[in-house]
């Protein structure tokens, strides 16, 4: 077959997978029929810092309670431009429908003074001016989010040049967003408190402000109605703690907790009378607007009452998973209620309602067990990272010094005293079974991550401990399987075991609605709000080494078994697998992952190519990534094609394209990158793994192949399909790191499976002795000889 019949040939292979990505392309029965239940004549938002699920309760806040039975509710993330989200950059990202900060930290804004009224001298001498009031302190205790409290408090005087600053911080350019959006969206906004001014604070914006509620409920009445938005910041959680740089886990003091949420509750039931008598269809909106004081991130309380939200769980095209929503959607929400049109540089989704929802104690228990497995997972990603990179590190170290080969190869040659030393120093006979141990549990072990949320750890009353002992558990679970069964007597056995426990986790999770991603050790959690559903970035980079490995081992058994091989063979079973995986990976309603699309595409390719000795040229490359680019943009435009209010990011982005917005998605992800790169422990990973490539796979190295074609036991022709596999994989990640937020961090994430399989299999090797050894044992010498006998037969044991 030639380069132009293979070219060919991939033809069909990808019309198959853009077919097999159409799912989900249907528009929603209201969308379709153009009747939409959420119209509304007014919106009530009312935002309450601190405020979460476990603050409700029958008896303490009645009010809040019997909103939550008649609302749909949701877990809201209210991720901001920064990691822990603040009063004021909760407000600012709430109205920019996008994730916006408030620059700090700063000195607060001290009001206006008031102009002092001269006081006449008793002696009838001139008059004086009295002393202007005393200029407010920042209390040098505060943490970031007591700043932004006291700016609220004793600042804002003029809050659109607070948008203004807020719209010039890097962060809050960096996600593209615009601060105040939706106030210049709406005829007119009444704000009550002033924090929650900077949402419709932009230029341009009509707008009044007011600092509290007014007691007498019939000029509540009438302050409800005079825009078709109010928004209503009730800040009591705030006061609710002394100031303290110290992050604790709510940011408050329990009694005085207590308190405050009782305050809230009274407030929201005189709102939600208020609400109801007013004219026409209004839409109530409550949110936990941020955190306070030195309060750790978590999920925070949304619930929605109105036209179309019925009783059911929130949630969102921006999440695509029932009950999480997030604060970058009120605004979209807001604006589609008033049948107003979305601004382009609002990324939020409006607000929709799942059914599904039990009885709101069970509701409330299961929502606030998200809360538990969210802050978990957010909590633990660092530990895990570098525990990753320690497991692998002690596995790679151990190995250089067992098995030797880092002293081979192109290195400067050692006096014969100095190859003595190592020799009496380096157990090359001994340990090996432990070590293959090791490397077998250190393979299985992000697998484990994944399979230990089949456990409900969330529910105990340590779930840390009990999902570090899920984690545990599992690995030794997973490794004993894949070591001590029958495939064991095989020579790469265990491997294909782990190799294919993980990939069959990884498929069968995305097919099940990604239930073991969603706070699993390496994949996402909804506090940070990176992705809620399909496959992470950590994810791609586990999937790529598992899922090539094996396409390349099963081609290879195919051909065994075939009576006439020819280059179709080695073709038809990777272009099959190649489909499956890239279809699971791109399809808006599975993988979700477009950078992963444009990373596996060429990586089966040029696999298939390599197996089937199509030799691979720069311009045959080029073709190869090019196919990926326009697999991902047919996929990427029938998303956008979808309905506003459906697509995944997909089609947001091509929608940004349009807008002139892509290349602010394009130089963050960069941004993230190079953090990554600098900052996250999974950098440290690639260390590891160079060293381990320089290592094993540099001439000399024990992975690479003698004079027979042979290497660690392997036949010539299972040497060729593991380089084949390998280069694929080293494509795949290349690719994926630089099309991904994740960057580094994706082929990082990979070495902790491919690296102590590595290791595993040069371990189980016959040992053989370094060049110069000429007194090697006579046993390494005739393990030598049986090595090249079943290489040559293509049988190992």
């Amino acid at each position: 077959m030639t380069g132009r019949t293979a070219r060919r040939s991939a033809v069909p292979v990808l019309l198959v997978l853009l077919v097999a990505l159409l799912a989900g392309s249907v528009p929603p029965a209201w969308a379709a029929d153009g009747d939409d239940p959420f119209r509304a004549d007014q919106v009530v938002s009312v935002g309450v810092p601190g405020l979460v699920w476990s603050d409700l309760d029958p008896e303490l806040t009645p009010q809040l309670w019997a909103l939550a039975e008649d609302s749909a509710i949701g877990a809201l993330s209210v991720r901001a431009g920064r990691s822990t989200t603040c009063l004021l950059d909760g407000w600012a990202t709430l109205g920019a429908g996008n994730r916006a900060r408030y620059p700090g930290p700063v000195e607060p804004v001290p009001p206006a003074p008031e102009p002092a009224e001269p006081q006449p001298e008793a002696d009838g001498a001139e008059p004086v001016p009295t002393a202007e009031p005393p200029v407010p302190t920042v209390d040098a205790r505060l943490s970031y989010c007591g700043l932004e409290e006291q700016v609220a408090k004793v600042g804002l005087a003029e809050p659109g040049r607070t948008v203004t600053r807020v719209a010039e911080d890097e962060a809050t350019a960096r996600f593209g967003a615009e601060p105040g959006a939706l106030g210049q969206a709406v005829p007119c906004s009444t704000v009550v408190g002033r924090a929650a001014a900077l949402a419709v604070a932009g230029e341009g914006a009509d707008f009044t402000v007011r600092d509290s509620l007014p007691g007498d409920d019939g000029e509540l009445r009438q302050l409800l109605g005079e825009c078709p938005l109010t928004l209503v910041s009730l800040g009591q959680l705030s006061d609710a703690a002394a100031p303290g740089a110290d992050a604790t886990d709510d940011g408050t003091v329990p009694s005085a907790r207590d308190a405050a949420v009782q305050a809230v509750d009274t407030a929201v039931g005189r709102l939600r009378t208020a609400v109801g008598a007013l004219d026409g269809e209004t839409l109530l909106l409550l949110q936990g607007i941020s955190e306070v004081n030195g309060g750790r991130p978590q999920l925070h309380v949304g619930m929605a009452e109105g036209p179309g939200m019925t009783t059911g769980w929130l949630t969102s095209a921006s999440t695509g998973r029932a009950p999480f929503v997030q604060l970058i959607d009120v605004a979209p929400t807001v604006l589609r209620a008033l049948g107003l049109p979305e601004p382009a540089s609002m990324n939020g989704q409006p607000f929709t309602v799942a059914a599904g929802r039990p009885d709101l104690v069970d509701a409330l228990a299961e929502l606030d067990r998200a809360n538990t497995r969210a802050v978990v997972h957010y909590r633990s990603t660092a530990l895990t990272f570098w525990l990753l990179v320690l497991v692998n590190a002690v596995v790679v170290v151990s190995g250089a010094v067992l098995l030797g080969g880092w002293d081979r190869g192109r290195l400067p040659a050692r006096p014969a005293r100095v190859r003595d030393w190592l020799r009496g120093r380096r157990p090359v006979h001994r340990g090996r079974g432990l070590l293959r141990g090791a490397a077998l549990l250190a393979a299985s072990l992000p697998g484990a991550t994944y399979l230990a949320n089949l456990v409900p750890w969330e529910r105990t009353g340590s779930p840390r401990w009990t999902l570090a002992a899920a984690v545990v558990a599992t690995t030794l679970l997973v490794g004993a399987v894949a070591g001590l069964g029958p495939w064991r007597r095989r020579r790469l056995g265990p491997a294909v075991v782990v190799l294919a426990v993980t990939l069959a986790t990884l498929l069968g999770d995305v097919l099940t609605g990604s239930h073991l991603e969603l706070d699993g050790l390496l994949g996402y959690d909804a506090i940070v709000a990176g992705r809620f559903t399909g496959y992470g970035n950590l994810t791609y980079g586990l999937l790529a080494v598992s899922a090539l490995l094996l396409t390349a081992a099963a081609a290879a058994a195919l051909v065994r078994r075939s009576a006439t091989p020819s280059r179709r063979t080695w073709l038809l079973p990777v272009a099959v697998a190649g489909v499956v995986c890239v279809g699971l990976i791109g399809a808006p309603s599975l993988g979700r992952d477009f950078g992963g699309v444009l990373a596996a595409v060429p990586a089966f390719l040029v696999l298939g190519m390599l197996l089937a000795r199509i030799r691979v040229t720069p311009a045959r490359l080029a073709v190869v990534l090019a196919a990926a680019v326009a697999v991902v943009g047919v996929v990427a435009v029938l998303d956008w094609l979808r309905p506003a209010s459906e697509r995944s990011h997909l089609g947001r982005f091509v929608g940004q394209l349009l807008d002139g917005q892509a290349w602010t998605v394009v130089s963050r992800k960069a941004e993230a990158n190079v953090g990554i790169l600098l900052g996250s422990p999974l950098a440290w990973m690639l260390l590891v793994a160079l060293l381990a490539a320089g290592w094993l796979l540099r001439p000399g190295g024990l992975l690479r192949s003698g004079p027979d074609g042979g290497v660690a036991g392997l036949a010539a022709d299972d040497v060729r399909v593991l380089r084949a596999a390998l280069t694929a994989i080293a494509l795949s990640l290349t690719v994926g790191a630089l099309v991904n937020d994740s960057g580094v961090a994706l082929p990082a994430t990979a070495a902790t499976l491919l690296v102590p399989l590595l290791v595993w299999l040069a371990a189980g090797a016959p040992p053989a002795s370094a060049p110069g050894d000429d007194d090697a044992p006579a046993e390494a010498a005739e393990q030598r000889v049986n090595v090249g006998v079943r290489g040559s037969t293509g049988r190992t044991s």
